[in-house]
């Protein structure tokens, strides 16, 4: 069986998600132990770091990105 390669991450709208998960931001980040303030940083196109992007698969899309 051939050894799967390193899935490329997908960039997230996470602000798009969250919207459709019908949650607030202190809501959404809160399940990443991510503040708030930095959530929204993160909604507004600051770059989103890899550990950040898998978390956010695991507990809001339940599938790796």
């Amino acid at each position: 069986m051939p050894v799967k390669k390193h899935l490329k991450l997908k960039k997230v709208d996470a602000r798009k998600l969250r919207h459709g998960l019908g949650l607030n931001q202190a809501e959404f980040w809160e399940r990443l132990e991510i503040t708030q303030s930095g959530g929204s940083r993160y909604e507004s196109e600051r770059p989103m770091p890899r550990p950040v992007r898998r978390l956010l698969g695991l507990v809001h899309l339940k599938e790796k990105l």
